[in-house]
């Protein structure tokens, strides 16, 4: 049973909205008070600190797409054997250092599938990729709350090693920093619980803007719109700037539409209608890792 998110007042009530469409809240079967999980940590010699248990109770316990739990407690209980899952022995689960001091005080947030995330006892958020033998981490949100603004507005999907199958709506990921231009064309507003360290985010009705530059896993712009109109005038604006672009539809985009675009390398996934303009490359592509291992 899911709970509705009125714990987390940290989030804004745009996302919980968003968070509350897309079916993702607390699963209180998976959320402890803060002194369990004080024990929990002091029992596997693990660090914490005000910031990991804020961090837990503002949305310790949510359901994170595509499968599993998110949380320093939820990961507690994977690595216990508790709950099934794929779990791979060959990557190692514990503790990993930061990579500002070299310290092991970089917990595990959500170990289900790749990038996989780590919480910082400051309560900053860090990609890790671990699927290559040597892997890296990167720095990508400044709490878990940032980071959960930032998946609400990009319909629950934020860099996978393994894409959807498909997307609920129109989406447009392109390789540059086009938000600005985008929500001058569109009349999006900024958006400020998202907008925060390297990220800035716009929005206006039926449409989302998100710029990301977290180096190894998504830098760049990405795009969700009710419309197929909406994105197509983003792309406009993104191909303007320079760089690739991917359109990834539920539905086939228009001819008329298409005309408005420079030419296309058109493909069709499962569900899934894709446009894209360049040699397109983000986290599943292995040349896209190979530039971050081991550094």
């Amino acid at each position: 049973m899911i709970e509705q998110t009125r714990n987390s007042s940290a989030l804004s009530a745009l996302a919980r909205g968003l968070l509350e469409r897309l079916d993702l809240g607390r699963l209180v079967e998976w959320t402890v008070p803060r002194d369990e999980l004080q024990r929990e940590l002091a029992a596997m010699g693990w660090p914490c600190s005000e910031a990991v248990l804020r961090a837990e109770e503002a949305v310790g316990g949510f359901s994170h797409p595509p499968n599993g739990v998110f949380g320093v407690h939820a990961s507690l209980r994977y690595l216990r054997g508790e709950v099934p899952w794929l779990r791979d022995d060959l990557q190692c689960y514990d503790l990993r250092a930061d990579p500002r001091d070299g310290s092991l005080r970089l917990l595990p947030v959500w170990l289900v599938h790749d990038p996989r995330l780590w919480l910082a006892l400051d309560g900053r958020v860090y990609y890790g990729s671990h699927i290559d033998g040597p892997g890296y981490l990167a720095l990508a949100f400044e709490d878990v709350c940032h980071y959960w603004e930032v998946l609400a507005l990009l319909d629950g999907f934020v860099v996978a090693f393994i894409r959807p199958l498909a997307m609920p709506r129109p989406r447009l990921e392109a390789s540059s920093f086009a938000g600005e231009a985008i929500a001058h064309e569109l009349g999006l507003s900024s958006f400020t619980p998202a907008s925060r360290g390297a990220t800035r985010a716009w929005i206006g009705p039926g449409l989302h803007a998100v710029e990301l530059d977290i180096p190894g896993f998504k830098r760049g712009t990405d795009v969700v719109s009710d419309t197929a109109e909406g994105i197509v005038l983003a792309a406009a604006q993104a191909l303007d700037a320079g760089g690739t672009a991917r359109i990834t539809s539920p539905e086939a985009l228009g001819a008329e539409l298409l005309a408005t675009l420079p030419a296309t390398t058109r493909e069709e996934f499962m569900t899934s209608h894709v446009y894209i303009w360049g040699k397109h490359a983000d986290y599943e592509d292995d040349r896209y890792r190979r530039r971050h291992r081991g550094s």
